[in-house]
């Protein structure tokens, strides 16, 4: 019988020996005996094997938690001025008065206090008929529809009413806003407290329309309100009352507008001796209004003239919209109609019944709740609306119903804004169409809950119950894998036996460093080690543990909320090589694989802001007018300036035109008020702007070109660094320990290489543990991952040995069940052959 062998881990199979040929043998249990011998290695491979699986599997444990302790601790890791997902951004608001006001503050939202007075609620505008009807089934209209809208005073509309529409909804747009004819003043009127008038200074000529109007003002002295009031007479007096009209803008500038808005309105300050005294000038043509552009469902309307309180019609694929004009604008110079859009609903009145007229508004969903309300001597229609506050005002034709019993609407309860007066009479004044501002702090919510002319102080904190949660969930994390690594790498005093995994190199050394990370004074915080802030660390022979008095975080987090997040948080100090460079560089941020450390910071040149020096004007003063437009990005602001014009008061009013286009930029006065100088907000090469000018030549602010900022440059730990700004940084995969580390440097003027100093990255607490996970558990290089990926592959290695020796087994047992068959054989001929034999020697005499 043949022999087959195998070399692989020295290991020879035993020779297979012919069992005497015998009667009566069992060859299943012979060949079973025989492969003992073969499937022996398997069986020492396979369970060689399983105990690799199981080691995995441990390994992987440990790796669970790990990235829950990594979680926990990220979200302590960062400061919330770096990550506004970092715990240490909750606060929390209270209210010294909650049945006046409440409040919530969202992460983030600055700590400090505002106090505030409430002067009024939110209120929803409801109207009533003035008359009754003696059944909900009279007849109020004959009409067979009726517009239901709300917010049209916000688009200058104090009524909508249907004429001929469809039913359904329909959108009513403004495109274009309708603007007086202006002549604004340069100088703030509004706050003076002395102004003179005399027979040599008293008249102001203007045309407006056409039509010239000579205006005296009454000699006196006058503040800026009584002077105001004296113009105002004076326009009365000369005829033009209801034509123009005079005011003061945001600025305290006096501003003068034609009544009426639209293209047909001009207005031309012609002279007179008043012009110094009022801030005016002589214009050298007339100023003209703007139409206003309406649409309904796309079909526009051109209203060239617009006069308060007036009804126009506004044209609609099928029918139209009678509109009527609000009475003024909000303020002096402002649009009657302005830009905006609403959605109206047509509904049926179905028989003209009130009972019909009340279902159909109500089943319109339009936030127009109808009711048929029975006083007792009859029913009167009520229409509320569901919204509180102006804007949500009904936009509805009050006289839809006067031809009936019902008689026409009126405002049963003005529809108001929630009120509130901070800071006391020097303060100023917010409103809300609801109960709550969202405006006072950033971040911060306030809900009035009724009037009082008490103040109500409202607080915002840290938040330290929520931040103790975090801190308790990190520990719970943190003694989830100490009695994981007992479990699996500890010895256990009291059975005498070790853990699957005890002597692993890498598990001590992650032992090690958790117990160091929580028992050693880690970060920058002057508070000392964890011990501190409630979180004490023990070991014994069950292994080590991790004990939290929440009581003790929050005494110490109130007491000094900065210093216990600098024990958590990624932290570092700079020690400049001189007095100039302090306080110049600091962290940003860094990543998990930033190690701690003290790192050389060198600069080959500060960032820059994008800036645009002017023109020296030794007097201070422009000699030439231009029109100056500004440009960043897609935003852009044009400021025009008159000869004679000082620097400061054209900065002022480019800032003012920078601020209301929310463009990140000023100007300002320098060399000692002889230049302008325009500069961006932001440093680096992604902070850019242009200025053209509309005259470049001599005595203008040479403001001109285009003007681009320039990014730090240098090096961390000698290694070349990156800029964007004023953030120097290292890329994850640098060459150096401080790799992912990004530091801001706002040391300005360098232009050649500069030793800074040295900077020391001091990760505290959680960032430690986070650089410590994700040393351990990383894809790439995690020191408990490749130790893993070793084990499978030591496993893979297994796999294959037992496939080869699998493959010997099964043929052994395939020879040795052929020659056992072809022995059946044999065996069955010879019996027959006995038979046959003994038959023949039977029958023998």
């Amino acid at each position: 019988m043949s022999v087959v062998s195998s070399t692989n881990l020295g290991l020879q199979p035993p020779p297979i020996i012919d069992n005497s040929i015998v009667g009566g043998f069992n060859a299943s249990e012979i060949i079973q005996a025989e492969m003992q011998a073969y499937e022996q290695p398997i069986t020492d491979l396979q369970n060689q094997q399983s105990t690799i699986q199981s080691e995995v599997s441990d390994y992987q444990q440990l790796v669970s938690d790990l990235q829950s302790l990594q979680s926990a601790a990220e979200a302590l890791s960062m400061s919330p001025t770096v990550s506004t997902t970092s715990a240490w951004a909750a606060r929390s608001a209270t209210s010294s008065d909650s049945s006046v006001a409440t409040a919530t503050a969202a992460p983030g939202t600055p700590t400090g206090s505002v106090q505030f007075v409430v002067q009024q609620l939110a209120a929803a505008e409801s109207l009533v008929s003035s008359g009754t009807v003696a059944s909900t089934s009279d007849v109020v209209t004959s009409a067979p529809d009726f517009l239901l809208s709300q917010g049209g005073a916000e688009l200058g509309f104090s009524s909508l009413a249907s004429s001929g529409l469809t039913l359904g909804q329909h959108t009513v747009s403004v495109t274009q806003a309708s603007e007086a004819a202006l002549a604004t003043g340069t100088s703030d009127l509004a706050s003076q407290s002395s102004v003179s008038v005399t027979s040599s200074n008293d008249t102001l000529d203007v045309t407006v329309n056409g039509t010239a109007y000579s205006l005296t003002l009454a000699s006196g002295t006058y503040t800026g309100s009584q002077l105001l009031s004296a113009l105002d007479a004076a326009i009365s007096s000369a005829g033009a009352g209801g034509v123009i009209e005079a005011g003061y803008n945001g600025s305290g500038q006096l501003v003068l507008a034609t009544v009426d808005q639209g293209s047909t309105q001009s207005l031309q300050v012609t002279g007179g001796t008043a012009l110094s005294t009022l801030g005016l000038s002589a214009m050298s043509s007339a100023a003209s209004g703007t139409a206003a552009v309406v649409q309904v469902d796309g079909t526009s309307t051109t209203l060239s003239t617009v006069t308060p309180g007036a009804t126009v019609s506004l044209a609609a694929p099928t029918g139209s919209v009678s509109a009527t004009v609000v009475s003024a604008p909000s303020s002096i110079g402002g649009s009657l109609i302005s830009v905006g859009s609403l959605t109206a609903t047509d509904v049926s009145t179905g028989n003209g019944s009130l009972a019909d007229l009340v279902s159909s508004i109500n089943d319109a969903g339009t936030g127009i709740t109808a009711s048929a309300v029975d006083t007792g001597s009859g029913y009167v229609l009520q229409l509320s609306s569901s919204a509180t506050g102006v804007a949500n005002d009904l936009s509805v034709d009050t006289q839809a119903f006067a031809s009936s019993s019902l008689g026409t609407l009126q405002v049963a309860s003005a529809g108001q804004d929630a009120e509130i007066q901070v800071g006391g009479a020097g303060g100023y004044t917010l409103s809300s169409s609801t109960d709550t501002f969202s405006n006072l702090l950033p971040g911060l919510s306030v809900t009035a809950q009724s009037v009082s002319s008490t103040p109500v102080t409202v607080t915002v904190s840290p938040d330290a119950s929520t931040v103790a949660g975090d801190v308790q969930t990190l520990v719970n994390d943190l003694n989830t894998t100490f009695s994981d690594l007992q479990k699996y790498a500890g010895y256990n005093e009291q059975t005498k036996t070790g853990g699957p995994l005890m002597g692993s190199a890498v598990l001590q050394n992650l032992l090690n460093e958790l117990q160091s990370t929580i028992a050693q004074v880690v970060g920058t915080s002057t508070l000392g080690d964890a011990k501190n802030v409630g979180i004490t660390l023990s070991s014994s022979s069950s292994g080590t543990s991790v004990s939290f008095d929440k009581s003790a975080f929050e005494a110490a987090y109130q007491a000094n909320p900065a210093q216990v997040e600098a024990m958590f948080t990624q932290g570092g100090t700079f020690s400049p090589s001189a007095s100039s460079y302090s306080g110049q560089v600091s962290l940003l941020t860094a990543e998990d694989n930033t190690q701690p450390g003290s790192y050389g910071v060198t600069i080959t040149n500060s960032a820059t802001q994008a800036t645009d020096l002017g023109a020296v004007l030794s007097s201070g003063t422009v000699s030439a007018a231009e029109t100056l437009t500004i440009t960043m990005g897609s935003s852009s602001v044009q400021v025009t300036t008159s000869a004679g014009e000082s620097l400061s008061a054209i900065a002022q009013a480019i800032n003012q035109a920078l601020a209301q286009a929310n463009m990140p930029m000023s100007a300002s006065v320098v060399d000692s008020g002889q230049q302008l100088e325009l500069a961006s907000s932001a440093y680096g090469s992604s902070a850019s702007f242009s200025v053209t000018s509309t005259n470049t030549g001599s005595g203008t602010t040479g403001l001109a070109g285009t003007f681009t900022g320039s990014d730090v440059q240098g090096t961390i730990d000698g290694v070349t660094a990156q800029g964007s700004g004023q953030v120097l940084s290292l890329p994850d995969n640098a060459n150096s320990p401080a790799a992912g580390l990004a530091l801001t440097v706002s040391v300005p003027g360098i232009t050649s290489s500069t030793n800074l100093g040295t900077f020391t990255y001091s990760p505290g607490i959680a960032q430690s543990l986070v650089t410590l996970a994700s040393s351990m558990t990383n894809a790439v290089n995690g020191q408990i991952t490749e130790t893993i990926n070793n084990l499978n592959q030591q496993s893979s290695g297994l796999t294959s040995q037992i496939d080869f020796y699998q493959n010997i087994a099964a043929e052994e047992q395939k020879l040795l069940t052929q020659q056992f068959s072809q022995l059946q054989v044999t065996l069955e001929k010879l019996q027959n052959q006995s038979t046959s034999l003994s038959s023949a020697l039977a029958g023998l005499p």
